[in-house]
């Protein structure tokens, strides 16, 4: 059965953002790359903000996917959290190209910017959960700091283009900080 138009756009995101910059990216040249009309494009996404805004749902989901697999079977602890981190800063490194272009259109398109920071409260709330259950005092304040700081962490690597160990360490490093040492037996 053949592709559906809006996923063969959608699958085309990676390969455009290793070749385009946000400002390049426009109905003809997506709609080129996916092997589609502009007239197609038009009728399924609507505009080139759409368009991302479903692209970086999909790279979130993505994410939230590799996380899942990680980490889901671990019992709550600093090391599930850490383990979750890795894994979606893995996740980032590999497509640094697309993330690059995402987080461009995050400062620069409202649509996708709200779309991160829906996904950025929810993952906060998980993560505030999860801090609460292991005894940190102001969970959810700690989550959302961590959120941003792991986000960060991706950029550096981004742009470093490897893994930056010292970004690693300071996301253990700042939840050691908050959640209490467990009491010896």
């Amino acid at each position: 059965m053949p592709e559906s138009p809006r996923k063969q756009a959608l699958r085309a995101a990676w390969r455009l953002a290793e070749l385009f910059k946000l400002e390049q990216l426009t109905p003809e040249i997506i709609a080129e790359s996916a092997g589609l009309g502009v007239e197609a494009f038009i009728a399924e996404f609507g505009s080139v903000a759409q368009f991302l805004d479903e692209a970086h749902t999909l790279y979130l989901d993505d994410i939230l996917a590799r996380i899942v697999r990680e980490a889901s079977q671990m019992p709550p602890s600093l090391d599930r959290i850490l383990r979750a981190s890795t894994a979606q800063l893995d996740y980032c490194l590999e497509q640094h190209a697309f993330r690059n272009l995402i987080a461009d259109a995050r400062r620069r398109v409202p649509l996708v910017a709200e779309s991160l920071h829906k996904r950025n409260r929810g993952t906060s709330l998980m993560i505030s959960i999860e801090l609460k259950a292991l005894g940190c005092k102001s969970p959810m304040v700690i989550a959302r700091c961590y959120c941003q700081m792991v986000l960060e962490a991706a950029q550096i690597e981004a742009d470093a283009g490897a893994v930056v160990a010292e970004a690693r360490q300071a996301l253990r490093d700042f939840l050691a900080m908050w959640v209490p040492a467990k009491p010896a037996p």
